[in-house]
């Protein structure tokens, strides 16, 4: 990696250090730059064949990586950081939507148990009642339990889709950041 910068410097004619960062940007900047370009591809390579356990770890990682890659550069914070709000408001919105409908779901999984279990008592007095309550208690108690894997995986879509979002911004703002560069 370094032996491509030097040739980059050599051959674009950059003999000073305040050319280089007009060009490259501070080092703290491309270092950003080349540990979020790094990520995207690497999540790119690995996404076919990723596990669904690792996969949510490396999409909030390059979710951050490419974060502070965009915070890097002076030019982009203003518009970053308005992006970033609208951004984190959406996801915020959706985070507080997600745990309103678990603590629901929750509820909702509290409410079937105590209808069995009112079910169970009433069995002593009234058999067919209880059998009811029994009954209805347990079919929601199902649904409850088949519901758990489709809220999982549509977090887990969720977080996914926010990462391949914030990759399509990164290459977005590094085309234009790039052509800009050019024009001078």
């Amino acid at each position: 990696m370094i032996e491509f910068y030097s040739e980059y410097l050599q051959d674009s004619g950059l003999v000073s250090y305040q050319q280089a960062v007009s060009s490259l940007g501070t080092p703290k900047q491309l270092a950003r730059k080349i540990l979020a370009d790094y990520s995207i591809k690497a999540g790119e390579q690995s996404e076919p064949e990723s596990s669904d356990f690792k996969r949510p770890r490396q999409d909030v990682k390059t979710i951050w990586l490419i974060i502070l890659a965009i915070f890097s550069t002076p030019i982009t914070i203003p518009l970053a950081l308005g992006l970033f709000m609208a951004i984190f408001g959406v996801i915020f919105g959706m985070v507080v939507a997600i745990l309103g409908v678990g603590l629901a779901f929750t509820i909702f999984g509290i409410i079937a148990i105590i209808i069995f279990i009112i079910g169970l008592t009433l069995l002593a007095t009234s058999f067919w009642t209880g059998i009811y309550y029994i009954g209805f208690g347990l079919l929601v108690i199902g649904i409850y339990l088949i519901l758990i894997p489709f809220i999982r995986w549509i977090l887990m879509l969720i977080l996914h889709g926010t990462s391949l979002f914030f990759r399509w911004l990164y290459t977005k703002i590094v085309t234009r950041r790039t052509e800009k560069r050019g024009d001078r």
